[in-house]
């Protein structure tokens, strides 16, 4: 593998893991409507903490009758698996207009433990510029992978 290559088997892993983002405001976020559960920030709200939890979601049955199990923590080699083999990496998030740069610890790669937290710190960084109904977005909370992008830079991919 070269300095910045990746290992496709745990990026696949790594992508398809059940990730949350929770983000503490300065004031509580607020039901968009009585009939759905999504909330949105005041728009006089700012970010307080941001965490990432991440889970796995183990398949079960097969063909059609594909299903998922609760989810469970990740054992100690899952959160050491390596992922990226490079020194640096550079994120952006929901906020594409900035990237966050991310040194790996030992300078060689990035495990599953640190792509966690750089997404957590690209979050932290780059979420109190993102806006989604008048207010910072608290919406799109729901990981769906990370993708490199053609200016070298990870996209990290959120949903709701």
């Amino acid at each position: 593998m070269t300095e910045s290559s990746h290992d496709e088997a745990a990026l696949r892993f790594f992508n398809g893991l059940s990730g949350r983002l929770h983000v503490g405001l300065s004031e509580p976020a607020q039901r968009v409507s009585e009939r759905l559960l999504n909330l949105k920030a005041p728009p006089s709200a700012r970010i307080e903490e941001v965490a990432f939890t991440m889970q796995v979601m183990e398949e079960t049955g097969e063909g059609d009758d594909l299903d998922f199990g609760d989810p469970r923590d990740l054992t100690e080699d899952e959160w050491s698996r390596v992922v990226l083999h490079t020194p640096l990496i550079r994120m952006r998030g929901e906020n594409d207009a900035q990237v966050v740069e991310h040194r790996a610890l030992g300078g060689v790669a990035f495990t599953v433990r640190d792509l966690a937290a750089a997404i957590a710190e690209t979050e932290r960084h780059t979420r109190g510029g993102t806006v989604w109904d008048g207010g910072i977005d608290v919406h799109h909370i729901y990981f769906e992978g990370i993708e490199l992008e053609e200016d070298g830079v990870w996209l990290i991919s959120w949903g709701s």
